[in-house]
């Protein structure tokens, strides 16, 4: 146990305290900083006196596609209860994401999404756009940001994919015809080197970083797809056979979406009235998605965090609930 103020480990137990709900909750004291804290001070727990096992349906619930209005009828809470509780979740986020490994090699896959924000207004001028990146062997959702797309969008979630990967020694990017996703990721994973086809004004050349390659694949008028690489290699890069630069593992999370968040489900009048809540969602989507929910494609029910090695089991979404970050899962 730290102290969640000087972040020290010099701490004793303190007593404990039974709440109304039958619940007790152990005290600690910091022998450095000599203040006090309970074991759900700084996780969505604190200062709730809702049953863990109810904060922990309703979000079950809300992953599994039921609105808000009707988890709260399921459950007898109130919807803004659940929206307070999804918004506490959601700000754990960042202590829920690892970076990737520095040894591993990792394939990226990037891709749009689109659903309605708060009317039915077209979709250039519509804020519920969502850019999203999944790791393909282990189907680990690594960005996921929404609002208008246009450039700042795709800055800011490129910049978010980018940082998590760049520990790597070998990225595969690989996204569909949209060209916005290289040129972002062109301003911050190019190098300058020396080259043959340099000449006296310009004696360096620009490439991709060692070991990144940026390839998509456009679909032709025809119906023919075809396969391009981003902008020059890098000469110790390799290049994937033209089978494997594709989008396809995005597409099926795009069908899981629209599936369980109601967000994003078609033809019904559960949208997202604005584009924070939304966003509020999906942090909690992917939170289940990389931790709890074991995907059926690898062996033995693993969870996407569990094929990357940052834990070794799959994670229940009240230990998410009670506990400040998955290293203290793993301690």
């Amino acid at each position: 146990m730290q102290c969640i103020y000087c972040h020290h480990e010099n701490v004793v137990k303190n007593g404990t305290k039974t709440l109304k709900t039958a619940q007790v909750v152990q005290y600690f004291l910091c022998t450095d900083c000599g203040r006090r804290f309970n074991e759900r001070s700084g996780t969505p727990m604190a200062r709730l006196r809702t049953p863990v096992e109810t904060i922990s349906m309703a979000i079950n619930a809300r992953t599994e596609g039921l609105g808000i209005r009707a988890a709260g009828r399921v459950l007898g809470k109130s919807p803004s209860s659940i929206i307070r509780w999804e918004e506490r979740l959601s700000a754990q986020l960042s202590s829920w994401s690892p970076p990737s490994s520095e040894e591993s090699d990792i394939t990226i896959e990037g891709d749009e999404v689109y659903t309605r924000v708060g009317e039915n207004i077209p979709p250039w001028l519509s804020e519920g756009w969502t850019i999203h990146f999944i790791e393909r062997d282990s189907r680990y959702w690594l960005e996921a940001r929404a609002g208008l797309k246009n450039g700042a969008l795709f800055e800011e979630s490129v910049k978010a994919a980018w940082d998590w990967a760049k520990p790597s020694l070998s990225i595969r990017w690989f996204t569909d015809g949209e060209r916005r996703y290289s040129n972002e990721l062109w301003k911050l994973a190019s190098v300058y080197l020396p080259g043959s086809a340099t000449t006296q004004a310009y004696p360096f050349r620009k490439v991709w970083r060692a070991g990144l390659e940026v390839a998509m694949k456009i679909k032709g008028s025809q119906g023919k797809p075809r396969v391009e690489w981003v902008n020059r290699e890098h000469p110790y890069t390799a290049i994937s056979p033209k089978s494997e630069v594709h989008a396809n593992h995005n597409e099926a999370l795009n069908s899981s979406l629209r599936r369980r968040a109601s967000g994003y489900r078609r033809r019904q009048n559960h949208y997202a009235k604005k584009v924070e809540g939304l966003q509020r969602a999906l942090n909690v989507q992917r939170l289940i998605h990389n931790w709890c929910r074991p995907h059926w494609g690898h062996r033995h029910k693993r969870t996407p965090a569990m094929v990357l090695g940052f834990i070794q089991r799959p994670v229940e979404i009240a230990e998410i609930l009670v506990v400040r970050s998955f290293r203290c899962v793993t301690s």
